[in-house]
């Protein structure tokens, strides 16, 4: 019956809710962003944006297979302490799908 793109990603993605769009699109929007800034953005503890991160990268470590492998997650090149965070392939698939939905109407 309903066969939109929208659809399908949920089909396709289960476990990609609300929070893990956000965070895809924010990389998309800022790639090199880091976990600080986003938790800074999203209002939320440092600790639950790094957990959202690592499931939408690899996995957590022994959870590699939580992983839905649509993150880059690296060292920033300007500082090391940083984590820097960038859309895979597959990552730039998926916000194509949504980036219609993330402009604001006029």
């Amino acid at each position: 019956m309903f066969n939109s793109p929208l659809f399908r990603l949920a089909d396709r993605y289960p476990n990609l809710d609300l929070i893990k769009l956000k965070v895809l699109a924010m990389v998309a929007d800022y790639e090199g962003a880091a976990i600080c800034d986003l938790a800074e953005e999203l209002a939320m503890p440092h600790a639950e944006v790094q957990h959202l991160v690592a499931m939408l990268a690899a996995g957590r470590k022994g959870r590699e297979k939580q992983g839905m492998g649509l993150l880059i997650v690296g060292p920033d090149p300007a500082d090391k302490r940083r984590t820097s965070l960038r859309l895979t392939k597959k990552g730039q698939r998926i916000f194509k799908t949504i980036e219609p939905l993330t402009r604001s109407e006029p």
